[in-house]
């Protein structure tokens, strides 16, 4: 399963929001993935999230598969659209 968010951050996706990604997608068994212009990284790795180089108003889509895809989905998501900016 997969969803597409909105990132909302002014700052992007910066090191205090990928690490909050990154500890929501390892409570997760499965793989866990982003998707930014075709490319995909793990969700589990800070340095893979961080490569994304997600910025205000991209598009990422969390991929997830198995049991509690989409509670992981919509955990990743909500760091995505989260506004704080620190």
């Amino acid at each position: 399963m997969q969803k597409t968010f909105t990132v909302e951050n002014p700052t992007g996706i910066h090191a205090r929001p990928a690490r909050k990604i990154v500890e929501a997608a390892k409570s997760f068994d499965g793989d866990v993935l982003l998707e930014k212009g075709g490319s995909r990284f793990s969700a589990k790795s800070l340095v893979k999230v961080l490569s994304v180089g997600a910025k205000q108003g991209d598009s990422i889509t969390v991929v997830a598969e198995g049991e509690g895809a989409e509670a992981v989905i919509d955990a990743v998501g909500a760091v995505l659209v989260l506004q704080e900016s620190h």
